[in-house]
């Protein structure tokens, strides 16, 4: 799937970011995603907006905020 700027996205936090405050998850197409505001989430769903999106050889990796 191609994901922009600006989408909103539904993840389930895998795993506690590096970050101050991320959380890290997978979109169904394993796209890996870190959202600010996700810490202490992990087995929970999180709804966020991307704000950057990389793409790599190995794939696209998302920047997204969480929404409140």
């Amino acid at each position: 799937m191609d994901y922009r700027q600006g989408d909103e996205i539904e993840v389930v936090i895998d795993r506690e970011g590096l970050g101050v405050d991320q959380g890290v998850g997978h979109l169904p197409d394993n796209t890996l995603v870190v959202i600010v505001g996700a810490a202490g989430k992990v087995g929970q769903s999180v709804q966020a907006t991307i704000v950057a999106v990389e793409r790599t050889p190995l794939g696209a990796s998302i920047l997204a905020n969480a929404k409140s």
